[in-house]
């Protein structure tokens, strides 16, 4: 957990070590998250990001629709913690999803930056990281409506650099639900945690709370979650995650756990219903760890050094255009 002995693999977060990498505008790149390719385009001070549907989605008429009509009801929510999608284009076969989004560090590269370098992020910036992501899916599910995202993983969490949290694709949600994929499919091809269900899956406010959730656990554990650890895993996951050096044995240990239990729905009859509702057990946790001051001023420090802009060398494409191949290949299977 902390920047500490007790860690094997902590490190020392400076200036000029290795940055997250960024995307460079007009490229393509993945965000393996199999929504598609994507690229940025600047006008003037906006950025744009072009997301051009993969296949599996774009061919799909009602699930074309279904985007559609969230793009339409969520067009005019005026909310700093959404990215708000502008606009759909449809050309051929192909189906762009055109976004306004600031420049930041997806938590998804956050996540695999630290897993491949060894750096530690601090306790206090992890809890203050996690505290702004619940309190941005909370924002959406306190909102008139009963607004649900339903397309929550690490890939759709971006952290400003303004020290934001940003929920991106939130369109997607209504989409999924009409592809009809089950748990594990879901899972397998688009990185998205499920609640159990007897039924097809519902993209509602509790899965949203899962997808959460499973966020907040990769981010415990400071690195993605494999593909083989979700759904049978997670159980064995949350213990391993809250035995780490810093919680083990203590009330706090203990408390995080019940969360994340609560938040996976590993126990039905504890599970949170809305994030609002993990918000508040969330927010007491956090407390009892580290004052805000402290975790505000952990996550600028990590914002500084591993997701700071690059001056030199420039930021590198993610992945690279030639990965367009085995990525229809992938999805035509």
């Amino acid at each position: 957990m902390g920047e500490s002995a007790h860690h094997p693999r902590a490190r020392s977060l400076h200036e000029g070590r290795r940055v997250v990498r960024r995307a460079v505008p007009g490229q393509p790149y993945s965000l393996d998250d199999g929504l598609g390719f994507r690229r940025v385009q600047l006008d003037g001070r906006t950025q744009f990001e072009i997301l051009a549907l993969a296949p599996v989605l774009a061919n799909h008429p009602i699930v074309e629709q279904a985007i559609r009509t969230r793009s339409s009801r969520y067009a005019d929510l005026d909310m700093r913690s959404f990215a708000a999608v502008r606009r759909l284009e449809r050309s051929g076969a192909s189906l762009n999803i055109v976004t306004e989004v600031p420049p930041g560090v997806r938590l998804s590269h956050l996540l695999a930056h630290l897993e491949s370098t060894g750096e530690v992020m601090a306790d206090p910036a992890i809890f203050e990281l996690a505290s702004s992501i619940i309190n941005a899916v909370a924002s959406l599910h306190a909102w008139p409506g009963g607004l649900a995202h339903g397309a929550i993983n690490p890939a759709h969490i971006l952290l400003t650099n303004d020290g934001r949290v940003l929920l991106t694709d939130g369109v997607f949600g209504a989409g999924f639900e009409a592809l009809q994929r089950n748990r594990e499919a879901l899972w397998k091809e688009f990185r998205l945690a499920m609640p159990p269900a007897a039924s097809l899956a519902r993209f509602d406010q509790q899965t949203d709370v899962t997808q959460m959730g499973a966020c907040i656990l990769a981010l415990i554990l400071q690195r993605p979650l494999r593909g083989t650890e979700y759904p049978r895993g997670v159980s064995d996951l949350v213990m391993s995650a809250t035995e780490a050096a810093s919680l083990s044995g203590s009330a706090a240990g203990l408390t995080l756990r019940t969360w994340l239990q609560a938040a996976l729905q590993i126990h039905a009859k504890l599970a949170f219903r809305s994030a609002v509702d993990a918000q508040r057990t969330f927010s007491e946790l956090a407390s009892t760890r580290h004052s805000r001051g402290e975790g505000a001023g952990a996550l600028q420090l990590l914002m500084r050094t591993t997701c700071a802009e690059p001056s030199t060398p420039p930021a590198t494409v993610l992945h690279e255009p030639a990965a367009r191949a085995a990525f229809s290949e992938r999805k035509a299977r």
